[in-house]
C-alpha cells in the first residue's frame, strides 16, 4: 500500500510540476513574438510643407506612421528619424495639385514615401524592417 501511496505522491507532484512550467514556456514563447510583431511609429509633431511650383503658396499637413517589424525596427526608426523626416518633406514638397487631387495620386505617394524611408534604412542599417507607410491624417490648403 505505501509504494502506491508514493507512486500517487509523485504522479502529483509529476502534474503539479507540470502545471508550473508550462505557463513560463507560453511567456517565453510571447516575447519571442512581441520581437517580431508590427510596431506603429508616429512621426510627430504632424509634418506640414509647402508644395507646388510658382504661384501662390500651398501647403500640406500629414500624420505619418511608420509599421515596423519588432522593437529593432521600432529603434532603427527612432535613430533616423531626423533623416526620415528630411526626406519625407523634401518628397512632399515636390509634389503638384495634379499628384494631390486624387485617391490614386494620394496612393502613388504613400508608396513613393516608403520606398524612401526603405532606402534610408537599408542604407543606414543594412536590413529595413519597414512593413509599411501610413498616411493617418492628410490635407490639403490651398
Amino acid at each position: 500500500m505505501r509504494s502506491g501511496l508514493d507512486q500517487l505522491k509523485q504522479m502529483l507532484l509529476l502534474v503539479l510540476l507540470i502545471a508550473l512550467v508550462s505557463p513560463l514556456r507560453s511567456v517565453a514563447g510571447d516575447e519571442d513574438s512581441a520581437v517580431q510583431q508590427s510596431i506603429y511609429v508616429a512621426i510627430e509633431p504632424a509634418l506640414v510643407t509647402n508644395y507646388g511650383g510658382p504661384g501662390r503658396l500651398r501647403y500640406m499637413s500629414v500624420d505619418v506612421s511608420l509599421r515596423v517589424s519588432g522593437i529593432e525596427g521600432e529603434e532603427n526608426v527612432k535613430h533616423h528619424m531626423p533623416y526620415i523626416k528630411d526626406a519625407i518633406l523634401n518628397l512632399f514638397a515636390t509634389q503638384t495639385n495634379t499628384t494631390l487631387d486624387t485617391a490614386e495620386g494620394k496612393e502613388a505617394l504613400r508608396k513613393e514615401t516608403y520606398e524612401a524611408v526603405k532606402l534610408i534604412l537599408l542604407e543606414e542599417q543594412k536590413e529595413s524592417l519597414l512593413e509599411d507607410i501610413l498616411f493617418t491624417s492628410f490635407v490639403v490648403y490651398r
